[in-house]
């Protein structure tokens, strides 16, 4: 079964996602990556909405917070992990900008 969705995964990744750069430490490689724009999150609290850029990047790519994403739509650091099902994690990123 966990063949089926790390098939799943990859498949998200081919349709929604983008090419890009992934920089960790003195190493890059080209992955897929998914990034949304403006996502509205709630603190933990209930009392705080704030909008963040989220990345979706396969397990398997072994991204970490710190890491650079360098992608058409600019170039971003990978902030803190949101989420890890063992197939795809999410990160929180933070655009780079260049002068």
């Amino acid at each position: 079964m966990s063949g089926a969705f790390g098939r799943l995964a990859k498949s998200v990744l081919s349709r929604l996602g983008q090419d890009a750069l992934l920089v960790s430490g003195g190493t890059s490689k080209t992955v897929r990556v998914n990034i949304e724009f403006g996502v509205q999150m709630q603190g933990p609290y209930d009392d705080a909405v704030f909008e963040r850029d989220i990345a979706t990047l396969a397990v398997s790519e072994g991204a970490r917070a710190g890491d650079r994403l360098e992608t058409p739509s600019g170039n971003f650091v990978l902030d803190g992990k949101m989420s890890d099902n063992g197939y795809l994690q999410r990160f929180t990123v933070q655009k780079v900008l260049t002068p």
